[in-house]
């Protein structure tokens, strides 16, 4: 975290500079609350008119699109700023915490409410030491952030990749590791967990069958499954996910030679 010092006169003249901010803003309050108070007891029809914009805002409900517009602005700065992802989560999240959100996220086919995702995404550039295997080849038609689901056409933060291939493709491994969890839900399908070390792990989601059992351990580039459409899916495809401490991660960056990434 850098440190920065300052020299006695520069902390003499911040002191002073602290002091009189509040002193200003006391002063600027005032005379805004007396142009307030002026306009009311004239009759002045500007006074009228921001009375009555200002109880139209105060009727309108920002939240849902408020969260979502903030969600996506997020998405966007976040490859310029990644250090900030996580305040800027806390930021928007702190809007109104007991406000509905609709919206939500897709995690191979599960629901999770947008900001939730968020909290548990990061939009920074990762590097893994081993290179990873290829799972599946073929194009990428939705990538890792917002988009609109393709099934509830309700706004959406996509937390994978998913790479179209044909009903029955081999999915391989993409790193050693061993078998964390097996299983299938309305919303993934047949679905597979990996451990790969203290901190990595990936999952593999909508597969037609499963080729491995809770434990195994699994070599780099094995398959582990095959191509499905299970669960919420429209067509043959692969949903993987990467996960690193915890966060899911943009699994773009350690998969390479796939077609529109």
């Amino acid at each position: 975290m850098p440190q920065i010092t300052r020299t006695s006169a520069e902390s003499k003249g911040s002191k002073h500079t602290v002091l009189a901010v509040p002193l200003v803003q006391c002063i600027v309050c005032a005379l805004l609350v007396g142009c307030i108070f002026g306009l009311y007891r004239s009759g002045s029809p500007i006074f009228t008119a921001v009375r009555e914009r200002y109880n139209a805002a105060m009727q309108t409900d920002y939240c849902a699109d408020g969260v979502w517009t903030a969600a996506q602005q997020l998405a966007h700065a976040a490859s310029k700023a990644p250090a900030l992802v996580q305040d800027a989560v806390q930021a928007i999240a702190s809007i109104d915490a007991r406000a509905p959100i609709e919206t939500v996220s897709s995690s191979g086919g599960e629901d999770i409410q947008i900001l939730d995702a968020l909290q548990d995404a990061s939009f920074e550039a990762v590097h893994v030491t081993q290179e990873a295997y290829l799972p599946v080849q073929g194009n990428v038609t939705s990538g890792f952030g917002m988009r609109i689901n393709p099934i509830t056409g309700k706004k959406s933060f996509h937390t994978g990749l998913d790479i179209a291939a044909a009903m029955g493709t081999p999915i391989a491994a993409a790193y050693n590791g061993t078998v964390l969890e097996t299983g299938q839900t309305d919303g993934r399908g047949k679905y597979i967990r990996l451990q790969h070390g203290d901190t990595l792990q990936t999952m593999y989601c909508h597969l037609s069958e499963i080729s491995v059992d809770e434990g195994d351990s699994i070599d780099r580039g094995s398959t582990i499954g095959l191509v499905g459409s299970t669960g919420m899916s429209t067509g043959p495809h692969l949903h993987f996910e990467l996960w690193i401490d915890g966060v899911r991660c943009n699994p773009v960056y350690v998969l390479h030679g796939l077609d529109d990434a």
